[in-house]
């Protein structure tokens, strides 16, 4: 009835209240058994039967005329038009006939018709217990704020949640939140919609005959182990979800034996493993709000921030005089914002990072101290930086006939990022979704190793890794990994590969 009634393809709304209010008075609730939604059209259909086998006539025929009315008929008419068997359109007509009936007393074709498909439904002996509701009151829940925060991104807000009699009704900002700052952005405040989308896919589907069917969870998990079983490993690709469930995905495939897509262009994937492999944290975030000298490659933080606050901490640094300096092929909003805007051709923000890193090394203006006490490999980067390992010095002249950045730029930004006090730089998708992007972030932050920011003021910060549990249960031996043969058929462009599923299983390519 929500969707329907507010035009929203969005269950849980307001009807669902009007509907439980009318059940507790009645003496009745939806059955904990019956998965599906308090108006759900079967729901307020049995409560009507249960009106009617109580002999509240009046009863039944007011909840027909103020609830069912106002909905029924666009549904069944949608059910009966969309139907590809006959028993889903006579159910529609003897719906609507019932709801309807008062309107063609005396009309014999209409009699027959009632005849026939009353007799049907004699047939199916559905007589019985109630199914979608239960006897006995309830009282609703009060109303509460619970503190929590938000994943539609990874910036995970804080977030007051006001929920309801169970059903969340509002999501607003959680004051003293260091990320959203007491505020959310629009996604998280429509964070409601998203939960309660009528699209969402409730519980297992498996496909037979061209069409989804419903089924439990133990026939689902069956079905996807006895195909697991009999498959090659190494031709199994899989998809997955967020971060929280990773955990157990990639330890289910590493035993298994199927391939994965780890640093794929995509999002800010090679970002976050180049991060992940150097600094032990995926997204380092930079201390802005104490900022005097920031810069940015490929990140457009002013319009795609990852947290509202971000955006004040930025604007207040610029505002007390903070220097900020973008690295963008485009004049971004962040750009546009910017102390200075330095455009380059799109991808190689690497060479300009590592011709900085040239100017610092080569003029002696790194953090030595921290250097010999907080970082690896200095010497042989050093060497690559000085070109002692190829013949090519990452020269700032070197860098210009890559990016188109004058090499005099370069040279004066790297100086003057060397020089100043708290400061830090950063990158996002814009250097990650390019062919080296997992290279350009490496070369990006080494400027923080370099000079010693992580972790200090204007720096980024390093927050430390939580250490999950095994995924292996207790009593459980854990199998051990089984690698799968090296992909060297087909070489392809890995964040391209969801792109291409579609077509893949059209084509028969995969099955699934």
């Amino acid at each position: 009835e929500s969707v329907h009634v507010t035009g929203k393809p969005i269950v849980m709304q307001e009807p669902v209240f009007k509907i439980r209010e009318i059940f507790y008075k009645a003496g009745v609730h939806k059955s904990e058994d019956y998965k599906d939604l308090d108006d759900h059209i079967a729901v307020e259909l049995e409560f009507v039967q249960y009106l009617l086998d109580k002999g509240e006539t009046d009863a039944a025929q007011e909840f027909i005329n103020t609830h069912l009315i106002n909905w029924i008929p666009e549904f069944h008419a949608t059910l009966y038009f969309a139907a590809t068997t006959d028993f889903y359109k006579g159910l529609s007509l003897l719906t609507q006939s019932f709801l309807f009936r008062d309107l063609y007393p005396d009309n014999e074709q209409y009699k027959n018709e009632i005849a026939k498909l009353s007799s049907v439904v004699e047939g199916l002996n559905l007589a019985g217990d109630y199914v979608t509701i239960a006897k006995g009151s309830r009282e609703p829940e009060p109303e509460k704020t619970i503190p929590t925060h938000c994943y539609i991104c990874g910036a995970l807000c804080g977030q007051k949640a006001t929920v309801r009699d169970g059903i969340l009704i509002k999501t607003s900002g959680l004051k003293g939140d260091p990320k959203g700052g007491g505020a959310i952005c629009p996604k998280g405040a429509a964070l409601r919609a998203q939960i309660y989308s009528a699209y969402r896919i409730k519980e297992p589907l498996i496909k037979e005959n061209g069409r989804f069917r419903k089924a439990t969870w133990e026939e689902a998990l069956d079905l996807v182990a006895d195909k697991l079983k009999a498959a090659d490993p190494s031709t199994v690709l899989y998809f997955r979800g967020n971060d929280w469930n990773n955990w157990y995905h990639e330890a289910l495939f590493d035993h298994y034996g199927a391939h994965k897509v780890t640093h794929r262009p995509m999002c800010d994937n090679a970002n976050r493993m180049a991060n992940e492999h150097n600094l032990n944290d995926k997204r380092p975030w930079l201390n802005t709000a104490e900022s005097d000298y920031m810069i940015f490659f490929g990140q457009n933080p002013l319009s795609t921030s990852y947290g509202r606050r971000q955006v004040t901490m930025i604007k207040n640094a610029l505002k007390r005089g903070a220097k900020m300096v973008v690295f963008d092929p485009r004049k971004s909003e962040t750009a546009a914002a910017a102390t200075e805007w330095i455009p380059l051709k799109p991808g190689t923000d690497g060479s300009v990072a590592m011709a900085m890193c040239y100017v610092i090394v080569k003029n002696e203006l790194y953090n030595k101290e921290f250097v010999e006490n907080w970082t690896y490999g200095f010497e042989d980067f050093k060497k690559r930086l000085l070109g002692e390992e190829d013949g090519i010095p990452r020269t700032p002249e070197w860098a210009e006939k890559i990016s188109g950045v004058p090499a005099e730029t370069i040279e004066r930004i790297a100086k003057e990022f060397a020089a100043a006090k708290a400061k830090g730089v950063g990158s996002w998708a814009g250097v990650s979704q390019v062919p080296n992007g997992y290279e350009g972030t490496m070369a990006v932050q080494a400027l923080n190793g370099l000079l010693g920011t992580c972790d200090a003021p204007g720096g980024p910060s390093l927050p430390f890794k939580r250490k999950l549990k095994s995924a292996w249960g207790e009593g459980q031996t854990k199998p051990p990994k089984n690698a799968p043969p090296k992909l060297d058929k087909v070489k392809m462009w890995a964040g391209a590969i969801p792109a291409m599923f579609p077509k893949n299983v059209a084509e028969g390519k995969i099955k699934v």
